[in-house]
């Protein structure tokens, strides 16, 4: 469907972070057992698909916590692999460390200003971003998030919030990623998501990051980390 693809016009390929939700919500369907934990490589472009095909197993664990895996194919040839921890310890006490910084609120933020070409209703049209916070020579890069459908903040949505990292940093932009961690600590109601992201180093061709996920009330709701590919002609 196209709201969940990104691309121009023509050329549409399904964002990584949807495939990651996708594997998500079928491995939580498959076993009864909320997210903890999941790891996606992108192993071959999803341009044109018409199906994407999720087969999930459980390949380990204990009483508590299960370890499955899952792969995605698109006509039968492997496009994504992930790997997760499902399930829950209780009762467990529940303690978050890390705290929000002190950005803007959404309203009184800039609208994005990115300056891709994406196709009309595409995944592009699903959300608004506003930009809190912006200092590329720290690698810091902060941004309200919101779904224009009123989707709940949960694991999916923020799965694909996730893979937002590659605009997180000027020369990252137009480029692709090799991997995506994420881990969820809890949903939120419908609302903006604060998407902060610390990229750590750039070598290699490659830039890796991670990003911390917060609620409209400064609750941390999801971790996140990523290795891209850098464009071999940034977009700026």
């Amino acid at each position: 469907m196209p709201p969940a693809t990104v691309g121009p016009e023509g050329a549409p390929h399904i964002m990584g972070g949807v495939a990651l939700a996708a594997a998500i919500d079928a491995m939580e369907l498959a076993s009864g057992e909320p997210i903890l934990w999941a790891n996606i490589q992108f192993l071959s472009p999803t341009q044109h698909a018409e199906e994407l095909h999720i087969a999930c197993q459980q390949c380990g664990g204990g009483q508590s916590v299960g370890q499955w895996m899952a792969e995605a194919n698109v006509n039968g040839r492997p496009t994504h692999r992930i790997s997760a921890s499902l399930g829950a310890r209780e009762p467990s006490p529940a303690q978050v460390f890390a705290a929000m910084p002190d950005v803007p609120a959404p309203g009184d933020c800039p609208p994005s200003d990115d300056t891709y070409q994406f196709a009309d209703g595409s995944l592009h049209d699903q959300f608004e971003m506003r930009i809190a916070r912006r200092e590329p020579d720290k690698g810091l890069n902060a941004v309200w998030v919101r779904n224009a459908a009123g989707f709940a903040n949960d694991a999916a949505w923020l799965a694909i919030i996730s893979d937002f990292f590659l605009g997180g940093h000027p020369q990252s932009r137009g480029g692709f990623s090799l991997d995506a961690n994420f881990r969820f600590v809890q949903s939120a109601p419908a609302g903006w998501v604060l998407s902060v992201t610390q990229m750590g180093a750039m070598g290699k061709g490659v830039i890796h990051g991670q990003a911390q996920h917060f609620g409209e009330d400064g609750q941390l709701l999801a971790l996140s980390s990523q290795t891209g590919v850098l464009p071999r002609i940034p977009q700026g």
